[in-house]
């Protein structure tokens, strides 16, 4: 059950799961369930921190899409 959930929703976490066995009656710690899904060959991960978007970056970007917005489309077709 716990790999079965882990494969349909992989943001899950180790309280979601605890919480699902105990409603189905079955009690496990967060260690049992990171044992399981590590010997299924799953690995837990967190989400990568990312900067924030100082005044002078928004102002830049405006700046560009401020100059580019009558651009033909011919012009954007090469853009990736």
């Amino acid at each position: 059950m716990i790999t079965r959930t882990v494969s349909k929703n992989p943001r899950t976490t180790w309280g979601d799961l605890v919480n699902d066995l105990q409603r189905a009656g079955t009690k496990v710690t967060k260690a049992t369930i990171s044992n399981t899904l590590r010997r299924q060959g799953l690995k837990s991960c967190s989400d990568r921190r990312v900067p924030l978007l100082k005044p002078v970056h928004v102002q830049a970007c405006l700046k560009f899409a401020r100059e580019h917005l009558d651009d033909p489309e011919e012009d954007w077709e090469n853009v990736i």
